[in-house]
């Protein structure tokens, strides 16, 4: 009886360790990259997590179509290897009610 909880267990820690691996590497230092690289990596995934400093990240969408019901794409700037502030995409903005 032992034998397949122990089994279970280490499946259970296996699908534990590669998520947090897959998260890990799903997110990139946009001062790593430089202003094309980062779009590039935008437009080529649709969506990512870029860091923009020390415990700095958001999501970046390479248009409206990755933003969900009532959030609106808007471009966003983030700092790059070369420059300051650098148009990589866009990001899901919540759509303001004018009531």
């Amino acid at each position: 009886m032992k034998k397949p909880a122990t089994a279970l267990s280490v499946l259970a820690i296996a699908a534990i360790a590669s998520t947090s691996s897959v998260f890990a590497a799903a997110q990139v230092d946009s001062r790593d990259l430089t202003a094309s690289q980062a779009r590039q990596l935008v437009q080529e995934q649709g969506s990512v997590l870029i860091s923009t400093g020390a415990n700095q990240f958001d999501r970046y969408v390479a248009n409206g179509s990755y933003c969900g019901v009532g959030s609106d794409a808007q471009p966003a700037y983030i700092p790059t290897a070369n420059s300051d502030a650098s148009l990589v995409g866009y990001t899901c903005e919540a759509i303001q009610s004018n009531s």
